[in-house]
């Protein structure tokens, strides 16, 4: 299955430090996610995955520029990513929506109080919230026989 992460991994697999085939499980791409942010890796915190489109367009690079040059958006993104990203896979629905909804009030506070450009909530809400129930949805549902 295809996830928002299939491709962040892939340093990883070309170092022999992660086991992940084509038929991988996206539960699986969490599981190697939670290990790597456990071993220290610092690109899970820091990575855009969840909050910019999967494709290479206008608004993941103006989002991705926005996030090198505002601490307080590199803030709320590791906060996003240590408490909802890795969650995926082995958190119910009911903590994902609790902390989508204490990530939309933080991003809205800073956006109140000028520290993140108001241009930025609405794209990042929508690929936040779009691209975390797509995914927490394709580990709910690889289970199923059909």
């Amino acid at each position: 299955m295809f996830s928002v992460f299939s491709k962040f991994l892939e340093p990883l697999q070309e170092a022999n430090l992660v086991a992940l085939t084509d038929d991988s499980k996206v539960s699986e791409i969490y599981d190697w996610m939670r290990i790597a942010y456990n071993q220290g890796s610092p690109g899970i915190l820091t990575t855009t995955r969840l909050v910019c489109p999967s494709n290479d367009d206008e608004d993941d690079i103006d989002i991705a520029y926005e996030l090198w040059q505002n601490k307080e958006f590199k803030k709320w993104l590791a906060w996003v990513n240590k408490n909802i990203t890795l969650a995926i896979g082995v958190q119910d629905y009911r903590r994902i929506g609790v902390c989508l909804h204490i990530a939309d009030n933080m991003l809205m506070k800073a956006i109140d109080e000028d520290k993140i450009a108001r241009k930025f909530y609405e794209p990042i809400h929508y690929y936040l919230c779009n691209n975390t129930w797509n995914e927490h949805r394709l580990v709910i549902n690889e289970g199923l026989p059909f």
